[in-house]
C-alpha cells in the first residue's frame, strides 16, 4: 500500500477565520511608484472601512528598489477583509499585500 500525502480543499486545507481577527497587514512596493503619502492613503483608507489600526509604520532602504509598510489591524467580517485587500492593493506601486 502506497503512502498517499493528505489533500488539501483549498489553500489552507479548509481552515476558517474567526471574525474579528487581529493581525499585523504587510504591504510591500517599488518605491519608484508609490505616492509619497502612502502612509496617508492607508490611513484614510482603513478609516474608509471602519478597520481600526494601532500601528502604520514603513521600512525603505536608500539602496532598495522596494519598501515595505506594516499596519496592526482588526477585521470584523470577511467582506471587509476582501475590500481590503483589493483596495490596498490598488494603491499605485503596490506589489503584495500579506
Amino acid at each position: 500500500m502506497e503512502d498517499q500525502a493528505p489533500s488539501c480543499s483549498g489553500p489552507f486545507g479548509g481552515a476558517t477565520i474567526n471574525y474579528p481577527v487581529q493581525f499585523d497587514l504587510r504591504i510591500i512596493y517599488l518605491k519608484a511608484e508609490v505616492p509619497a503619502d502612502l502612509d496617508a492613503r492607508l490611513s484614510a483608507l482603513l478609516a474608509s472601512l471602519q478597520v481600526p489600526c494601532t500601528l502604520i509604520q514603513g521600512i525603505a532602504k536608500p539602496e532598495g528598489r522596494y519598501g515595505r509598510m506594516g499596519a496592526r489591524i482588526r477585521v470584523e467580517s470577511a467582506q471587509i477583509m476582501q475590500k481590503l485587500y483589493a483596495s490596498v492593493a490598488a494603491i499605485p506601486g503596490v506589489k503584495a499585500v500579506i
